[in-house]
């Protein structure tokens, strides 16, 4: 909500005392793939969940970005991509008990970091991982991998799927990661907000 607990605190306080509803624009809250995969999880598709994995890494020329300005943005790719990546791993894997943050050797010229990765345990215990790049690029399909103890479960770019334990194929159940449809799905629930139809 914040960059600060006081100012957040401040926030729902302050809704609370207007008669307000107070609510958190996140992108991907709103992708079809990750609401389907929360709903697994929680079913127990792929049994107790065990690892968390996520990565937001791709080559992007950040020199004249306003994202890697210390003083427009406050910090980088941590700040940056790593507010979608702990509330992505909050909203799969539930309240976070402990978390850690590590920032990377520098690859670009610029005044904030630019790779970072972040480690953190649940409240449930599970065990999760985030790789946050502006410098790196991984090649990978997915960006939200879940190791459950019956299977594991993919949320990727073009296409979702799973994996339970004893089955020879994976099973798909979407289509990726679709950012405007994303965005869309945001605006209708904040417009259906307003006008007091949730």
């Amino acid at each position: 909500l914040s960059v600060t607990v006081p100012a957040a605190e401040r926030m729902v306080e302050t809704a609370r005392r207007v008669g307000s509803t107070l609510m958190m624009a996140s992108k991907f809250r709103y992708v079809a793939d990750i609401l389907t995969a929360r709903e697994y999880v929680a079913d127990g598709l792929i049994g107790q969940l065990v690892f968390y994995e996520n990565a937001f890494c791709s080559r992007v020329d950040m020199t004249n970005r306003w994202n890697s300005d210390r003083e427009v943005a406050g910090g980088g790719v941590l700040i940056d991509n790593g507010s979608h990546s702990v509330d992505i791993a909050r909203f799969l894997c539930g309240p976070l008990a402990r978390i850690q943050a590590q920032f990377a050797k520098p690859v670009q010229p610029i005044a904030v970091e630019d790779t970072a990765r972040i480690l953190f345990e649940s409240e449930s215990g599970a065990m999760g991982s985030i790789d946050l790049s502006w410098s790196l690029h991984k090649e990978i399909t997915s960006f939200v991998r879940l190791y459950g103890s019956r299977g594991t479960l993919e949320v990727g770019w073009r296409r979702s799927r799973y994996k339970l334990e004893g089955q020879d194929d994976w099973v798909s159940f979407g289509t990726g990661y679709d950012k405007l449809d994303a965005f869309r799905e945001q605006l209708e629930d904040f417009a259906t907000t307003i006008r007091g139809d949730s």
